[in-house]
This record gives C-alpha cells, structure tokens and sequence, in this order.
C-alpha cells in the first residue's frame, strides 16, 4: 500500500508490471513506492540526466496506442504540461529548455500516488532524458525522481551543481 505520508518517487504495481494499466487501481493491489526521496543526496543527483524545477500547468489523458515506437500497446500515459522554471542540471547535447514541455507519467502509477502530482504545484524532478521511449517529452520512470518543491531547497541545489562537477 502506497503511504500518503511518504514523498513517494514511484511504483510499480502487478498489473503495470503484466502490461496491464488499471487507472482504477485500488490502493491496497500498489507496490510500495520505489525509493523514499525526503532525502535528496549527491550521489541520486549525479545519476540522473536532468534536474529541474517547474510547475504543472495542464493534466491530459493519452493512451500510447496511437503513439509510435512504444513497447506495451494498452498502456495509458497521462501527459502534463510542465512548465520549466528552471534548469539545475542537464547533457550539454539536450534539447530541454525554460518553458512548456509534456510529462508523461503511467496512469496506473498515478492512481497509487506514486508519484503523487497536482496541478498548480511546483516539482523538482530529475530523471533520464533516454527514458522517454519515444514519447517526446519528459518521461517519469523508476528511476525518476519527483519532488513537490519547497523554497529552502534551491540553495541546496545550487550547492548540487557546484559539486556535481565531481561526479562520475
């Protein structure tokens, strides 16, 4: 069961593990969400592609099966508009930039609240760009990591980008 009182990142429940998107998961049939992430360290920060900060905007459905290139037909994505407020961390060959950008994230994980988005409410998300599997946009996955944003943190996300320059 998925805590409500745990910032969760994400999970993977047993029909989303079959192929199987249920967006009317009952809370008790979610996995436990993936990693805690009250505690962002250097070392999450370094594995991933991307750090951002921005604020959701928009909420759509969209099922993948008119989408290209992905691997589970039936699967339900949920796209959000993002809009990037500002950019942490990225690969100097990206394409991400300020503004308006699609987040898709499964409809099954976000009936379990992992992660647990709202709109009007700014994220700190880091994540890998190469996730996507061609969904042109920002994906959320199991190795994403997904935030709701408090202020205090921005200095430690500068102190993150002047220490990242150690990383790998």
């Amino acid at each position: 069961m998925c805590d409500p009182t745990n910032v969760p990142t994400y999970v993977r429940t047993n029909e989303h593990q079959r192929g199987i998107a249920n967006p009317y998961t009952a809370p008790d049939q979610c996995g436990k969400c993936r990693a805690s992430t009250k505690r962002l360290n250097l070392n999450k920060y370094c594995k991933r592609d991307y750090a951002i900060l921005g604020r959701i905007t928009d909420r759509h459905k969209k099922s993948d099966s008119s989408q290209t290139g992905t691997s589970v037909s039936g699967t339900s994505w949920i796209r959000f508009t993002l809009n990037v407020d500002f950019i942490y961390k990225k690969n100097p060959n990206s394409r991400l930039r300020r503004g308006d950008v699609s987040l898709y994230v499964h409809s099954a994980d976000l009936a379990c609240r992992c992660p647990k988005i709202k709109p009007n409410k700014s994220y700190l998300i880091l994540g890998q760009e190469s996730d996507g599997g061609g969904q042109g946009g920002l994906t959320v996955t199991q190795r994403s990591i997904v935030i709701e944003w408090r202020d205090e943190w921005h200095r430690r996300m500068r102190r993150f980008q002047r220490r990242a320059r150690s990383c790998h």
